[in-house]
């Protein structure tokens, strides 16, 4: 007699997966609608909880809409980088550090990818605007303080004349270093995960600048290195002369340390050689004078003598510029030579924070140390086998809210089941999300 065959529970059926598609194309389209929402500024204007962090991320949950179900690549994370200060984001492959940074930047890969809760508070500049909506420009002064008068040009550069044949006299806009005109500017708080992708133009590539991780896929091959900085320049300083953005591009060459700018800046990215694409992508990142750079992975196609002296120029040029650096990463020793704090992640998840000398030097979730004993040190024996964390990652489809690393951490015990680990507070900078440290 012939039975009903048993339904395989990891293959879904065509109907569940057109409910699938279905759900996810309602939830796509409610959030790429929110995206293009026409809003005033005080609509995604916040406040940061604490004046010396320049950036605050908290609850964040970025998801992935696919066939198969919602990925939770990010999926609750909250931390906070201080100013000037170099905050590294350590995991292995997979555990949502580039998600993380994507969506800080607003560049997750839509409409499968999603920004759905949570906030992101970031500390920027923006235009006073009048009445009518305009910035307000900062006029020259000379030096008893009165207001510098110059001709009136036309579009075409040509002086314009009164009725009498007179030459038209302006207030002379005051200019920058850079040659950018100045206008009235104020310190205003941002909540990115609320702004309209058409405002987030406003400060992205600006006051916030990301260095890619491979520039081979990151550079466009048919323009040079110096037309590609040129292009930042123009969208940074819109009356920005030809020669003066060519003058700028050689001067961002000259400050990330490559060698003849003047001739380098003719050059084509496939002429150069890995760790000089690098400092192209530095030179990009910096033209704006940003107050947070993002660093994602930016040693990890480069060999150990340039990785050093790109971590370097890193860490001088954050000093140069004040700015703060978000250091993504999964090398440890990169971490300890570079950053002041330390967010490690699991799973989408995070799992312990704090400074970088107590995440060396008192780890305390069963996941760092195990990242921490997998790196070889000068004591491994060269027939030694290095460690690796037994296990593999969970997959993020559905995942359950408890602790993801429990199947594969060799501390276990009762109290590890239950809902996900609290945050549990250690000393003022450190804590763990661990039912080991309950009281």
């Amino acid at each position: 007699m012939k039975t009903k065959k048993e339904k395989n529970p990891y293959i879904l059926s065509l109907k569940e997966s057109r409910a699938i598609q279905k759900s996810n194309l309602a939830e796509m389209k409610k959030f790429e609608k929110a995206k293009r929402k026409k809003v005033t500024p005080d609509y995604f204007t916040t406040q940061l909880k604490d004046e010396n962090n320049i950036l605050e991320v908290e609850n964040l949950h970025t998801y992935f809409f696919t066939d198969s179900g919602v990925s939770k690549a990010v999926n609750g994370i909250t931390f906070s980088v201080p100013k000037n200060a170099i905050v590294g984001l350590v995991g292995e492959s997979g555990c949502g550090k580039s998600v993380t940074s994507l969506s800080i930047m607003q560049l997750v890969q839509a409409p499968q990818g999603q920004v759905v809760e949570g906030s992101i508070r970031f500390a920027t500049r923006d235009f006073v605007l009048d009445g009518k909506n305009k910035r307000i420009p900062i006029y020259a002064k000379d030096e008893n303080g009165d207001t510098v008068y110059g001709n009136k040009l036309d579009k075409k550069g040509n002086v314009v004349l009164d009725k009498d044949g007179n030459p038209v006299q302006v207030p002379v806009q005051a200019r920058s270093e850079d040659g950018i005109p100045l206008y009235e500017m104020k310190e205003v708080t941002y909540d990115i995960a609320k702004m309209p992708t058409e405002d987030m133009h406003r400060i992205r590539g600006k006051d916030i600048s990301m260095i890619f991780q491979e520039p081979m896929t990151s550079l466009n091959p048919v323009f040079t290195v110096g037309y590609q900085i040129e292009e930042v320049v123009y969208l940074i300083n819109p009356t920005a002369t030809k020669k003066e953005a060519h003058e700028k591009a050689i001067e961002m060459l000259s400050r990330v340390g490559i060698p003849m700018p003047e001739t380098i800046v003719n050059y084509y990215p496939h002429q150069l050689s890995g760790g000089m694409r690098q400092r192209v992508m530095i030179a990009i990142a910096l033209v704006g004078n940003p107050r947070l750079i993002i660093a994602d992975e930016p040693t990890t196609a480069l060999d150990v003598t340039i990785q050093s002296q790109i971590l370097h120029l890193i860490k001088d040029v954050q000093k140069q510029c004040k700015a703060s650096v978000v250091l993504i990463t999964h090398d440890l020793g990169v971490v300890a030579e570079t950053c002041d704090y330390v967010v490690v992640m699991y799973a989408g998840k995070i799992v312990e924070k704090g400074t970088v000398f107590e995440i060396f030097d008192n780890p305390l979730h069963p996941y760092t140390k195990g990242i921490q004993k997998a790196k070889p040190t000068f004591d491994t024996g060269v027939d030694a086998e290095l460690y690796s964390i037994p296990g593999v990652v969970p997959n993020p489809i559905n995942i359950p809210n408890e602790c993801l690393f429990k199947d594969r951490c060799g501390e276990r015990c009762s109290c590890c089941e239950g809902e996900y680990p609290e945050e549990i507070q250690v000393s003022p900078t450190h804590s763990v999300f661990c039912h080991k440290y309950k009281k």
